[in-house]
């Protein structure tokens, strides 16, 4: 890996950890908010890591931001 690339594998797994402990916690609808306060992480990159395809157990339903849907479970 270069210099400036970035591991987006670690940021991967640290947003793929929260989403699992809100879906333990019973959770349908996670909010990027939510997942910024967990991790620290810049929203810019939640959104990005977010939208490179994370796991998504299947009691999460939806994933927000700022009130738009980002993702939803196709029933």
């Amino acid at each position: 890996m270069g210099k400036y690339e970035m591991d987006y594998e670690k940021y991967k797994k640290a947003i793929e950890k929260v989403i699992q402990r809100f879906a333990d916690k019973g959770w349908e609808e996670v909010k990027v908010e939510e997942l910024w306060f967990e991790t620290s992480l810049p929203v810019d990159l939640i959104l990005e890591v977010i939208n490179m395809g994370v796991f998504i157990p299947a009691d999460v339903k939806l994933i927000t931001h700022g009130g738009k849907t980002l993702w939803k479970r196709e029933e």
